[in-house]
């Protein structure tokens, strides 16, 4: 699971945002509902790189409950920024309680390349690494959106029959591939 944690990272390391060693996500997925700030600051201040994977999942999770569908590595980093800050100063609230409060001050994006309703599996088999970021986004927006516990995170079987999904079906929409691995999933 590591190495497909790792490459679901790197999209947003095309993006020039986030350094080289952003590629260390965590290999575990977080609940978003639960995940508290006291977690997301422990883990952002001991390590070297912004905590990007939960962020990610935090950012999908946030904007299905707000009704945006829309991926945007620029808007997570400044996102990740001031949840940081914000979480400081309130340990014990949830993250994206926090996340989703800010995320409500900000303008959508401009590029929708990455959109939730509308990205289709070719279009992440065209270019993995830049779409390897926003399924760990997906994920935590289908944890939202079909209010589940169920992801492709889970492991590694898991990830890997949703990417041959991807693969036997390139003009599905990605989150449709995502709910049928779910619900196969045994």
């Amino acid at each position: 699971m590591k190495k497909h944690i790792a490459l679901l990272a790197l999209a947003l390391l095309a993006t020039g945002i986030f350094r080289p060693d952003a590629a260390r996500a965590e290999d575990e997925k977080i609940d978003p509902t639960s995940y508290i700030c006291a977690e997301y600051v422990a883990l952002a201040s001991t390590q070297t790189t912004p905590p990007l994977f939960q962020s990610l999942q935090i950012d999908g999770f946030v904007s299905s409950n707000l009704g945006k569908t829309v991926a945007d590595p620029r808007m997570v980093m400044a996102l990740m920024t001031r949840t940081y800050a914000m979480c400081q100063r309130d340990p014990t609230a949830v993250a994206a309680d926090v996340w989703q409060e800010i995320r409500q001050e900000l303008s959508d994006p401009i590029d929708e390349h990455w959109k939730a309703d509308a990205t289709t599996c070719r279009q992440y088999n065209d270019n993995p690494d830049d779409g390897s970021g926003f399924v760990i986004w997906l994920d935590g927006y289908n944890r939202h959106y079909n209010v589940t516990e169920k992801s492709v995170l889970d492991n590694q079987k898991t990830l890997d029959a949703f990417l041959a999904a991807c693969k036997q079906k390139p003009d599905a929409l990605m989150i449709e591939v995502m709910q049928e691995t779910l619900n196969n999933k045994k």
